[in-house]
């Protein structure tokens, strides 16, 4: 499916830009039953703390959620303490940090069968033209999955 008219609750496959994923992405962490992982090369203070109550949901749902972003080296001095304190109250409320300096992929994978990948930092989203899209698909969360153990 390319693009719909309207957004519904059933699984579709859309392709969104920075302006319109945010309600369907976070609808859909809001709907994780089992896990989620989110693979995000770059953070920022802003975008980190306006996902962290959908987040801390999934936590006390026992969901089991994961991040993957780059060394807090690779941030900006002026960026890095804020976002060190994020990340610090994402764990302490049972959010798996992991930090990989080489990371270049932008996806989350929820319950192993929706997929969000395309050019969106998922924890820093903004000002660029970028696009993301939507699949339902075990086979590709999988392969994406496989991808980041590697």
């Amino acid at each position: 499916k390319a693009k719909a008219d309207s957004i519904t609750d059933e699984p579709t496959d859309i392709i969104f830009d920075k302006n319109n994923f945010f309600p369907v992405y976070t609808n859909d962490i809001q709907r994780a039953q089992k896990e989620i992982v989110i693979v995000s090369p770059f953070a920022t203070n802003k975008r980190v703390n306006q996902i962290m109550h959908y987040l801390s949901e999934g936590i006390s749902k026992q969901v089991s959620i994961t991040i993957l972003t780059r060394p807090l080296e690779f941030y900006s001095e002026k960026r890095r303490s804020g976002l060190e304190q994020k990340f610090t109250i994402l764990r302490n409320i049972g959010i798996i940090i992991q930090y990989k300096s080489n990371i270049h992929q932008k996806f989350a994978i929820i319950d192993q069968r929706i997929v969000w990948y395309g050019s969106i930092n998922l924890l820093s989203f903004g000002y660029s033209e970028e696009s993301i899209m939507r699949l339902y698909s075990s086979s590709i969360a999988i392969e994406l999955l496989n991808s980041i153990d590697s």
